[in-house]
């Protein structure tokens, strides 16, 4: 079971001004590549409040939901994107669920580890506990049934990179992406964001987006992120990480992000369903109650011995349907 967060962590962080968790679209002067900006403080501190992540858990956290954000606004349909990184280190595993109306989710297997890794206001290195093997996957839902995806190796195991890496060899579109998320000396988390240059096709960017590549992977967005944690504004943080090496950023369109969860009582209903009538009978008999906690939220719902009982009885009458 995971421990609560404290009052004094809720309160800490929420404390802290911050820039508004937005979203904006743009392009670039001449429109060869597209730019996808992210402020995520917000969604990030409030996923690692429910999981009680801090340190190099709650930058991971951080890095995955920001990454997850930018990925589903890379169409103009409702997407829904999951965002998974697989390896083999302490942290286990991270997955985040994201939407195209600016909504995301997301855990780490072990939100435990790397609480003494804390380098106030700068980059923290990942890998350690991320790991140097293993997969990021990422599935796109467009509706309708309608999925597909693809996996790539974990090549450096900071999240960001690893993403931008599919990005360029699994989709093959020249990008260059890069995400932080800043803690404080107590290891909580103070602010988040990212930044992608995107080649849009038939377009000749390479140039730009090498150029972009260089200057994030330089600490301009790490810096900025620094300095948005006092305030500001999402337009100002792009001017201030695109504008010396690429120019003015042309914005199309800007909508809020937040933290937002869908499971419900039904939903944990839906899944007990799934174990069958003969595990549930078994549950009926020996425990006589049943829990299901959403991974990605932390909220528990209670099932009693007659809420198994209705449950089984539901199966029993699906299974007595003519096909």
């Amino acid at each position: 079971m995971r421990r609560a967060p404290s009052v004094a962590y809720i309160r800490r962080v929420s404390d802290r001004p911050s820039i508004p968790d937005q979203i904006a679209r743009g392009l670039l002067a001449g429109g060869a590549a597209r730019v996808v900006a992210v402020t995520s403080t917000g969604v990030a501190r409030e996923a690692a409040r429910r999981h009680g992540a801090t340190g190099a858990a709650a930058v991971a956290l951080g890095r995955g939901l920001t990454a997850g954000l930018m990925l589903a606004t890379l169409t103009k349909n409702d997407e829904c994107v999951t965002l998974q990184v697989l390896g083999d280190g302490p942290l286990g595993s991270l997955t985040v669920d994201a939407s195209a109306a600016g909504t995301a989710r997301g855990y780490v297997k072990n939100p435990s580890v790397g609480r003494s890794a804390v380098a106030p206001g700068q980059r923290l290195a990942l890998a350690a506990v991320v790991g140097r093997s293993g997969l990021v996957s990422v599935v796109r839902d467009l509706g309708l049934r309608d999925t597909f995806g693809g996996q790539t190796p974990i090549v450096t195991g900071e999240v960001d990179e690893d993403v931008e890496h599919y990005l360029n060899v699994s989709e093959q579109i020249d990008s260059a992406l890069a995400c932080d998320a800043l803690v404080d000396e107590s290891g909580l988390l103070v602010a988040a964001a990212g930044i992608l240059v995107q080649a849009l096709p038939g377009s000749v960017a390479g140039p730009q987006v090498a150029a972009a590549r260089t200057h994030l992977r330089g600490g301009a967005l790490t810096r900025a992120v620094a300095e948005a944690a006092g305030g500001g504004d999402l337009e100002g943080l792009i001017a201030q990480v695109l504008g010396p090496a690429l120019g003015h950023v042309q914005l199309l369109d800007l909508r809020p992000a937040r933290f937002h969860c869908p499971c419900s009582r039904a939903r944990a209903g839906a899944s007990l369903s799934l174990l069958g009538q003969a595990d549930l009978a078994e549950m009926i008999l020996e425990d006589g109650r049943a829990e299901v906690t959403c991974n990605f939220c932390g909220a528990r719902y209670e099932f009693t011995e007659a809420d198994l009982e209705t449950i089984r009885r539901d199966l029993d009458k699906t299974a007595g349907l003519p096909s």
